[in-house]
């Protein structure tokens, strides 16, 4: 019995120096993570459009601004894939119309739904506007055999040019 509690007294501490050890390193690496991720952000915006700053919109937007002008909207938005949330950004030119579609990250099928990060598939978006349909298989070429992960960036698409109808510059 005396072996027992002993074996459980150091189980117990050693669970707690585990714990604390790991706190620790979380609190210390927290900062630098959130700085890369926000430095990631802001590169990937500058991937689909450009711009010489971003500025916090309504609805989720950024603005893109050159000098003082604004010259289109960023839209982040992470519409249902296959394998969960695909993370994505959309840009949008000044009058509505999609410049670029970036996918961030996404749960889906390697060798299948992956293939929605093609450069082909992701350019039958621009141009695209609030009055458009878009789905997939019908107005736009879906990944084979990957539909729903298709359907998803659509929806994300969409997602961004009905925010775009709610911007408020």
């Amino acid at each position: 019995m005396l072996k027992n509690l002993k074996l459980a007294a150091v189980l117990t501490i050693f669970c707690l120096i585990s714990a604390g050890a790991l706190a620790y390193v979380y609190n210390l690496t927290r900062p630098m993570i959130a700085a890369n991720s926000a430095l990631s952000f802001k590169r990937s915006m500058g991937e689909v459009i450009s711009a010489d700053s971003f500025t916090p919109g309504s609805q989720g937007c950024y603005l893109a601004r050159k000098g003082k002008e604004t010259v289109g909207y960023v839209f982040p938005v992470n519409p249902a894939g296959y394998g969960g949330a695909i993370e994505m950004m959309v840009s949008l030119d000044k009058g509505g119309k999609v410049i670029a579609v970036k996918i961030i990250s996404n749960k889906e099928t390697p060798g299948l739904g992956t293939n929605i990060l093609n450069p082909k598939f992701l350019k039958q978006f621009s141009g695209k506007s609030v009055g458009d349909k878009i789905k997939a298989k019908e107005d736009i070429d879906a990944v084979t055999g990957a539909t729903i992960s298709s359907n998803g960036v659509c929806k994300g698409v969409r997602q961004a040019l009905e925010l775009f109808g709610k911007v408020k510059p």
